[in-house]
């Protein structure tokens, strides 16, 4: 998905993608959703979301029509961005190992002082 806001052109398919996360609800489930943490070439984060009819993904059809499956592509400050990693952290730990995503954590935003609208406003 691409998409193009404050002057920067936002892209999955050309961005790297820093972690995912996928919901607990089976595939075929209303609120299914799956979603990634990206970083340009610049340096700019942002989230890539997809879910299903009843997800925080979803989509109306028509006007007060019913929800759809969707997608939206939605630009981080650097802030959001290791919010929504640390949080992603902290829903895995359980279940995998999470050494290696710590270690990107750190080499990502350890340290770094970030303005509140970077990435959204530059």
């Amino acid at each position: 998905m691409k998409r193009f806001y404050n002057g920067i052109l936002y892209d999955s398919d050309n961005a790297e993608l820093i972690d995912d996360y996928e919901s607990d609800y089976p595939v075929n489930d209303f609120n299914y959703f799956k979603e990634g943490l990206y970083r340009t070439s610049e340096g700019k984060f942002f989230l890539y979301g997809e879910g299903n009819a009843a997800s925080k993904y979803a989509e109306r059809v028509e006007g007060n029509g019913p929800y759809a499956a969707g997608a939206d592509l939605v630009p981080l400050s650097t802030e959001e961005a290791k919010k929504w990693y640390e949080g992603n952290l902290e829903r895995v730990y359980r279940d995998r190992d999470i050494t290696g995503l710590y270690e990107t954590y750190c080499e990502l935003f350890k340290g770094k002082s970030s303005s509140k609208n970077e990435g959204k406003d530059e």
